[in-house]
C-alpha cells in the first residue's frame, strides 16, 4: 500500500468513527437509549421498502441481509416500542408485510432531517467544484 492509500484509510476510518458517533449522539437525542442503530437500519429498510410497495418480510430481511427468523425478532421488538408491525396478506397467510406506525414513519423522518442536517453543515465548507469531485469519488466506491 502506497502512502497516499495509507492516508486515504486512515482519513476515511475516521470520518467512518465520526459518522457512526453522530449517529448514535442523533440516536440517544431523539429516542435516549431505547433505540439502537441496528434497529433505526431497520426502520430505514422498512420505511424505503413501503414507499417501493415491495414490503414484505421475506424483501426487507433480504435487503438487511438477514434471517426472516432475525428479522422476526427485530420486528416484535420494533413492534413492542409501536415502531412498527405486521400485516398478513389477504389471502395468502404466508406472506407478512411490514409496516411503520406514525411513530415509526415520525421517527425516521426525523432522523433523516437530522442527517440531512449534519450533512448540509460539513459540505458547506466545500467550494462546488469539491462537491462535485466528492459526489463522483464516492459514487465510484463500493463498501
Amino acid at each position: 500500500m502506497d502512502n497516499l492509500e495509507e492516508v486515504l484509510v486512515e482519513i476515511l476510518s475516521k470520518l467512518y468513527s465520526r459518522i457512526i458517533y453522530s449517529e448514535e449522539k442523533i440516536l440517544k437525542e431523539m429516542m435516549g437509549d431505547t433505540l439502537s442503530i441496528k434497529e433505526l437500519h431497520t426502520l430505514e429498510v422498512v420505511y424505503t421498502s413501503m414507499a417501493s410497495g415491495n414490503n414484505t418480510a421475506g424483501n426487507i430481511a433480504s435487503r438487511l441481509g438477514i434471517t426472516l427468523g432475525t428479522l422476526t425478532t427485530n420486528v416484535d421488538r420494533l413492534s413492542a416500542k409501536g415502531l412498527l408491525h405486521k400485516v398478513k396478506h389477504d389471502s395468502d397467510r404466508r406472506v407478512v408485510y411490514i409496516e411503520l406506525t406514525e411513530k415509526g414513519k415520525q421517527v425516521y423522518t426525523k432522523h433523516i432531517a437530522m442527517h440531512k442536517k449534519k450533512i448540509a453543515t460539513a459540505i458547506d465548507k466545500l467550494s462546488t467544484t469539491e462537491k462535485v469531485a466528492l459526489m463522483n469519488a464516492v459514487s465510484k466506491m463500493e463498501i
